[in-house]
């Protein structure tokens, strides 16, 4: 009996670790590699806050595994890997620029919302840094496909003096509905919109006087 559960548990865990990686069982066909969107699923809230002025968005910095399409996860603390079959629709820290100033622009938490470059000038200045942006698996187990990590650096710069007026680190953990991309992908967009809520909230509490 104890043999047969090591068996069965073994196989839980090899299954587990296929899944994550999207890689075909032995003797089935290639798999198609599936491109995800990250979405905002809306409608955001307006803010009681509204700063006057313009606020200018800088593209979000990355690491280099985060400036392609990759679709990362984990199955060791400290290590990322990609998923074989499974990738973005566009590279990672560019989707999430883009989300990030619609979304800051739909809030109202500054009058005006540009890109940096755009030709606008702008009192305020946001920097942001992507530094973690995963589907965490190091813990997972048969009832358990793991989190979606995201943790991201954001910065509120007054231009005209370069005065930094606040920075804050935010973190979001969201469960993994199932050991699959599809579910990764689900949770990863739910983490980054819960992040973009944060930092909404932050900026309108920031004094930018």
């Amino acid at each position: 009996m104890k043999f047969a559960m090591h068996r069965l548990n073994a196989l839980i865990t090899s299954t587990s670790i296929l899944m994550l990686t999207g890689c075909a069982l032995p003797g089935q066909p290639t798999q198609a590699i599936s491109y995800y969107v990250l979405t905002d699923p809306g409608p955001v809230q307006r803010s009681a806050t509204v700063h006057p002025g313009t606020l200018l968005v800088r593209e979000m910095d990355a690491p280099p595994f985060y400036q392609n399409t990759r679709f990362a996860f984990s199955r060791a603390p400290g290590t990322r890997s990609e998923y074989q079959f499974a990738q973005w629709s566009e590279p990672t820290s560019k989707r999430l620029s883009w989300m990030l100033r619609q979304r800051l622009d739909t809030s109202g938490v500054f009058a005006v919302v540009a890109p940096l470059g755009s030709g606008v000038q702008g009192a305020y200045q946001l920097n942001t840094r992507l530094i973690d942006f995963y589907h965490d698996g190091a813990d997972a187990g048969p009832l358990s496909p793991g989190t979606a990590l995201m943790v991201m650096e954001a910065e509120l710069v007054n231009r005209s003096s370069a005065a930094l007026l606040s920075r804050r680190v935010f973190v979001t953990q969201t469960p993994v509905a199932s050991f699959d991309a599809a579910g990764a992908a689900d949770a990863l967009g739910r983490s980054a919109n819960a992040v973009m809520d944060d930092v909404i909230a932050w900026l309108a509490a920031t004094d930018v006087r």
